[in-house]
């Protein structure tokens, strides 16, 4: 094995290690050590690109396959997609769906960055985009316990939309006859 071998697999095998112990950490309930321990791993992973893996490969999300998504991307995918879940459980609204992107650029196959992004977009309030996202991830997994709390979510802020609506607009037409 080469120098350069050896040091790509060092960086590989600290930044899993970081990954790990931001697992840990979340089980815990520890979300913001969670968010420090995968950003850690992020800074030795992401460095590791195509070009020193010695990878080239069409970056077209059109043209890729399931099956061209390397082990080191989806984990790199999966830990911005745990960092969205942290945030989610912080209540850091506007960062959920930042990593749930970052977590999709990396791998779009990842079904919990999807479901992460969906749950982001519920609390920023585009439902639509949401409920879009959550019909696709229920084609695969129509009994999901997760899509439907989800679901109640958005039915949940549509009523309150509604409610509001209807007292922004009570008695407009009244009015207008003064």
């Amino acid at each position: 094995m080469s120098s350069k071998e050896e040091v790509l697999n060092k960086k590989i095998e600290q930044g899993l290690k970081f990954k790990d112990e931001g697992g840990s950490e979340f089980k815990a309930g520890n979300f913001s050590q969670a968010l420090k321990k995968y950003h850690y791993a992020l800074l030795y992973l992401r460095g590791l690109n195509d070009s020193l893996l010695g990878l080239t490969r069409d970056r077209n999300p059109e043209n890729l396959k399931e099956s061209d998504i390397t082990d080191l991307e989806k984990d790199i995918s999966n830990i911005h997609s745990n960092m969205a879940l942290c945030q989610l459980r912080l209540g850091r609204l506007n960062q959920i769906t930042r990593c749930a992107n970052a977590a999709l650029e990396v791998n779009p196959f990842n079904k919990k960055a999807k479901f992460r992004l969906a749950q982001g977009l519920i609390r920023e309030g585009a439902v639509i985009n949401a409920a879009e996202i959550l019909d696709k991830l229920e084609k695969d997994s129509p009994n999901d316990p997760a899509f439907a709390a989800e679901r109640r979510q958005i039915e949940s802020r549509e009523k309150l939309a509604e409610a509001k609506q209807r007292k922004e607009f009570a008695g407009m037409f009244d009015r207008a006859k003064d």
